[in-house]
């Protein structure tokens, strides 16, 4: 730009040097064509010795020169010819291809100080109002916008492009820029483009200018690869949306966005709940494809027959949800079986109810989801469970689907009505069965097969155990100096 106008300012001394020739002789002896008057300024008269007067006119040198109202060429002016506008510079040449920047004397109402004209090639400058204009300085293509006076419009700017039924919101710079700013920009909102009524914004947010430099309205975009969500200013927004706490599976709708980034949540997430930025944080379970949460208000849990939680394979391993889509953690009885070890079942899950899932559902029972950092959430299943809560250890027999076998007889040991291993605090002891027994070939997903099945051990029966929990199938054994006759299990006093 600043060779242009060195070579600007050469053609134009040059030409000026031109005008200075001697002018040519009328028919009359008046001095025609250019000349410059006793005070420096420079005219053109005709044969008659007349001034030209609000005209261009062409040089030898091939540039364009305009002669005022009073047949003065002007210099460092803006020149409106009818409906185009044209800049002459300080020469009095007149310029193509070049931006020139004027003091805004309330000349615009915009808020500027400077007024920035583009003049084309063909010197006119650019007013198109609504037109996008495309300029190539150096090896940047940049967009600009002017209004019908040829001011370049800067700031955000809501503008309806020809063509189009509605207006469009850009953001241009600063008064020195002007451009089309694209992609994603930390800006202040305009309270005169912007609805800002009632809003809590910060003083920068963050927008999304498209490829074409036009802002991301309402709703949802996928943008560079991830999903971001923007209100009806077109302002990014975080945390949750639309942050309901949602009572109805059919509303079930929330789905988290960064708190710094504004993305998507999907698979694991650990946040407070929707509408409760102030409590406890929980651990979700984004949809990858939706963002959906999993199990929010139930919509994933049989709740038409009373089911609460619902089950997720991820990666492997089982995990459950409760109707707030919070993952579960530690040992629960949604069978209303009475569990009470302490630490082991959490205050918040103790009261879930109801068969786990709806499709291949999982039988209410009682279950137990790691509360291991490395495995938090993760439910066991398919073997013998030992959980230590302080001094005090529990053991419990898992089958495949993870439900705790209650009144069973496994390889000699017997799990009670809480699922619990019996044994004794030292020795053999002996202790009344308050429960029928059933051996384990007799249960299918934590149930008995049939229900005139037999107890291998019927309630009210005696029987032995010592305190790795083994119960004495048979022989006889003396407690506390009693004797004790064993048969099947079953032990009578001699």
């Amino acid at each position: 730009m600043k060779r242009k106008r060195q070579l600007l300012a050469a053609a134009s001394l040059a030409a000026l040097a031109a005008m200075s020739a001697q002018p040519a002789l009328g028919a009359e002896g008046i001095k025609k064509g250019w000349q410059q008057e006793g005070d420096g300024q420079w005219v053109y008269l005709h044969s008659d010795g007349s001034k030209e007067t609000e005209t261009w006119k062409k040089g030898d040198d091939g540039f364009y020169y305009y002669l005022d109202e009073d047949g003065y060429m002007a210099t460092d002016s803006i020149i409106k010819d009818d409906d185009d506008i044209y800049y002459v510079d300080q020469y009095g040449v007149r310029v193509s291809n070049r931006w020139v920047s004027r003091p805004n004397d309330d000349e615009c109402d915009q808020d500027v100080d400077v007024l920035w004209y583009y003049f084309g090639k063909n010197g006119k400058a650019l007013k198109n109002e609504g037109k996008k204009e495309k300029l190539v300085e150096g090896s940047a293509e940049r967009y600009y916008f002017f209004d019908s006076d040829g001011h370049m419009l800067s700031g955000w700017q809501k503008l309806r492009k020809k063509g189009d039924d509605n207006d469009t919101i850009w953001y241009l710079g600063d008064e020195n820029q002007g451009y089309v700013h694209r992609f994603w920009q930390e800006l202040e909102p305009d309270e005169e483009v912007l609805d800002l009524e009632g809003r809590d914004y910060d003083d920068l947010e963050r927008f999304y200018f498209g490829w074409n430099g036009d802002m991301t309205g309402f709703g949802e975009s996928k943008l560079e690869g991830q999903n971001f969500m923007f209100d009806d200013n077109g302002v990014m927004l975080k945390g949750w949306y639309p942050g309901i706490v949602a009572d109805d599976p059919e509303k079930a709708v929330n789905k988290f966005y960064d708190e710094e980034t504004g993305v998507r949540a999907k698979g694991w997430l650990y946040a407070y709940d929707p509408g409760d930025k102030d409590g406890d944080p929980h651990w979700f379970y984004c949809d990858k494809s939706t963002g959906l949460i999993f199990n929010e208000a139930g919509k994933d849990s049989d709740l038409e027959n009373g089911g609460e939680v619902a089950y997720k394979v991820i990666d492997g391993d089982t995990y459950f949800f409760d109707s707030r889509g919070h993952m579960v953690t530690g040992l629960i009885a949604t069978d209303g079986s009475d569990i009470s070890p302490g630490a082991l079942a959490e205050d918040e899950f103790l009261n879930l109810r109801g068969d786990i899932g709806k499709s291949n559902k999982k039988k209410a029972g009682i279950y137990y989801l790691s509360q291991k950092e490395t495995t938090l959430g993760q439910m066991e299943k398919g073997r013998r469970l030992c959980l230590k809560d302080g001094d005090d250890t529990f053991y419990y027999e898992l089958d495949k689907d993870g439900r705790a076998f209650q009144n069973a007889l496994i390889k000699e040991r017997i799990y009670g009505a809480d699922g619990v291993m019996l044994h004794s605090d030292y020795g053999w002891q002996l202790m009344t069965l308050d429960q029928d027994i059933y051996e384990k070939e007799d249960y299918s997903r934590g149930e008995l097969k049939a229900s005139g099945t037999l107890p291998r051990i019927p309630a009210g029966a005696q029987i032995i155990v010592n305190e790795s929990g083994k119960v004495k199938k048979s022989g006889s054994i003396k407690i506390d100096d009693v004797t004790y006759e064993v048969e099947d299990y079953k032990a009578v006093a001699r």
